[in-house]
């Protein structure tokens, strides 16, 4: 059964009118009209401000429409077709335009193509969501790589993204190690937020927190774009079976086999430093001059390196996987000489940002719309 949507406003007369006309055609139909209270212009506005609300009223007035349930929405007022693009775009419900060449369609003809309209919804824009604060700089930093790895002329061929900030989301490697407080509910109602905002996927920039991710992942209508199983492939797809891999995380994400399994599921060698130089790994992010306090030089840098020197010399690593999105705060991607050997430096948020622009990519080129 069809359900059609009339935003009355002040035309209330005139949508009656419509709705008889449509249910004279086609009894079995469903009619519902949105006679919501528009808001007013201000005394004395100019005409930009009064378009501006009208455009407002309507675009209320159909998103309750669409919230009940309606597939295909028409206007009892013609000024909707003034701005009939612009709204349109707002919204995959179908709309119907109320004029034709700037003149009111009679209620009967206008009833005739609400009727003939497809309720079939149109193609979604793909929009990405990003679980943010873990850390702050990290959050910016992937959302950085992603605008970077697109291939975009204007402002409008970049992709929708949302970001639920949340830096008081508990600290995934206490919770982990020490006992700390469990973020795992924080991290649902961040990602259940995004899917309720219409988002196709969700990315996190923090590796420790995939450990928890894991658990909330089916409980959530929308995937996770996996940040250590996108590394994972990239590593193999370059490298294949000459990778000789270190590991470069908090000692949460070395603890929770994030990268360790799927390296051994994938038959690829991984080592991780010794306990003296996983410390030096902990301070560079989290010491009084590591990342997480802002620092991206200095000690903390030569912490992380030492790290990447006793991997180098002692497994014979020609990988290594900044696998906390702090690090590649402190070192980039790309090929360098450690202990004079060549090594690929792999930065898994660089990582993730080539995979979600792909997958963005291929979302657009399928539904034909940003």
């Amino acid at each position: 059964m069809k359900t059609i949507g009339l935003v009355a406003g002040h035309h209330c007369d005139t949508a009656l009118e419509i709705k008889e006309a449509i249910l004279a055609q086609d009894p079995s139909v469903t009619v519902l009209m949105d006679e919501g209270e528009f808001v007013e212009p201000a005394a004395g506005a100019k005409d930009a401000a009064k378009e501006a609300v009208r455009k407002i009223n309507n675009f209320n007035a159909v998103k309750r429409l669409q919230e009940k349930g309606a597939q295909v929405i028409g206007f009892a007022c013609g000024c909707p077709h003034r701005f009939f693009k612009e709204l349109q775009t707002e919204f995959t419900v179908r709309l119907v335009d109320p004029a034709e060449g700037g003149e009111r369609l009679a209620p009967a003809e206008y009833a005739r193509r609400i009727l003939a309209a497809s309720t079939e919804a149109l193609p979604k824009p793909f929009k990405i969501g990003m679980i943010g604060g873990l850390g702050p700089a990290a959050t910016v930093d992937l959302y950085d790589k992603i605008v970077k790895a697109t291939s975009a002329a204007t402002d409008q061929e970049h992709f929708k993204l949302v970001v639920e900030q949340n830096p008081q989301i508990p600290d995934r490697t206490k919770a982990l190690l020490e006992g700390g407080d469990d973020p795992t509910l924080a991290l649902y109602n961040c990602a259940k937020r995004l899917e309720a905002d219409g988002c196709d996927c969700i990315i996190v920039p923090c590796n420790t927190a995939h450990a928890f991710v894991e658990l909330i992942a089916p409980c959530v209508g929308i995937p996770f774009i996996n940040m250590q199983k996108v590394t994972m492939e990239e590593i193999r797809e370059k490298f294949g079976d000459k990778a000789v891999i270190g590991l470069m995380a908090t000692t949460g994400t070395v603890k929770s086999g994030l990268y360790g399994e799927k390296a051994k599921a994938m038959g690829m060698p991984m080592y991780v430093p010794d306990e003296e130089h996983q410390k030096r790994v902990m301070a560079a992010i989290y010491g009084p001059k590591g990342a997480k306090a802002g620092y991206t030089d200095g000690v903390c840098y030569d912490d992380l390196l030492s790290a990447a020197e006793y991997l180098v010399k002692t497994y014979g690593c020609n990988v290594l996987i900044l696998g906390c999105t702090e690090l590649p705060l402190i070192m980039k991607e790309g090929y360098a000489t450690i202990a004079g050997k060549e090594v690929f430096i792999i930065d898994p948020t660089s990582a993730l940002a080539r995979r979600v622009v792909k997958t963005a990519q291929e979302a657009v080129r399928e539904r034909g719309v940003i």
